[in-house]
């Protein structure tokens, strides 16, 4: 039977911007590991660390006096459960230890699967850590606005580190419904070429533009046009960050209800005298600014 996987889909839309679900990669351990969040990881490591001493505290208890050194000459599940920890752990306080050929040998088991764990847990750490990531933030509408006599397609992008990313690039997409002559629905992405796509580096504020010509897939489109597409602008940005030296990505989607029409981004750059300031709190302001009939 062949595996039908379902989309989220809001209006018509295959594009999120939440975080996906973390259970979709149980069968990638790595995956899953990876796109889990930093409490989720650590409750996921406890759950583990907790199984395997429970499993070996029960397989300790197969042979009860395999084990010196209790309380009555038996191993109860308790005191087997704390000897798994210390052998999980190396840490071997000495009041335990095993006196039986069976139990030496699962002992000897369970201090190679400390060792595997260990190892594992800490290159998964590792990897979380040194897992690259972009902080940046897109503005909350896309708009469209006349520039220069052109109708415009507008959203702006913020690094929140603050840092130099070098070789920005952005890339933006609109997604639509499309139906062929034939009857099959798909859904296409459509390129919207910037007018400045890339740049050297890209330190705080990156407004980019779209010219809605002839040659646009925008051109000649209404909103409701737009809504009967089931339409999203997608975007993509990639660079490279100066202090890790390591690629990061981020992407971002607006619905047809956040592309304002008729509005363009308000001025973020104050001056005074000499003194040049950028107000963030401007960031996603926008002014009306009517389109030519």
């Amino acid at each position: 039977m062949a595996r039908v996987q379902h989309l989220r889909r809001q209006k018509g839309l295959l594009t999120t911007q939440g975080k996906q679900r973390w259970w979709r990669h149980w069968r990638e351990p790595y995956l899953l590991a990876l796109s889990i969040s930093w409490p989720q990881f650590l409750g996921l490591l406890a759950l583990v660390y907790l199984g395997i001493n429970l499993l070996f505290a029960g397989l300790y208890r197969l042979d009860p006096g395999g084990l010196a050194g209790t309380a009555d000459g038996r191993a109860s599940f308790a005191e087997a459960f704390f000897f798994s920890v210390q052998t999980l752990g190396s840490i071997g306080y000495g009041a335990l230890h095993p006196v039986s050929l069976f139990t030496n040998l699962l002992v000897t088991a369970e201090a190679f699967s400390g060792v595997l764990f260990i190892a594992l847990s800490t290159g998964l750490a590792f990897a979380r850590f040194s897992r690259s990531s972009a902080r940046i933030r897109f503005s909350r509408l896309a708009v469209v606005h006349p520039y220069n006599g052109t109708p415009t397609l507008s959203f702006r992008l913020a690094n929140e580190r603050g840092n130099h990313i070098l070789e920005a690039r952005v890339r933006a997409f609109l997604a639509v419904d499309e139906t062929s002559q034939e009857g099959h629905r798909m859904r296409r992405l459509r390129a919207l070429p910037l007018e400045r796509d890339q740049g050297i580096a890209f330190l705080l504020l990156w407004t980019a533009q779209h010219r809605i010509d002839a040659a646009s897939p925008l051109h000649g489109l209404t909103l409701d046009d737009l809504n009967g597409l089931n339409a999203e602008l997608v975007v993509a940005f990639s660079g490279v960050d100066e202090t890790i030296e390591r690629p990061v990505h981020s992407r971002w989607s607006w619905p047809v209800e956040q592309i304002g029409y008729g509005l363009c981004f308000q001025d973020m750059v104050e001056t005074e005298g000499n003194l040049h300031r950028i107000d963030w709190s401007a960031f996603d302001r926008t002014r009306p600014c009517p389109l030519r009939p």
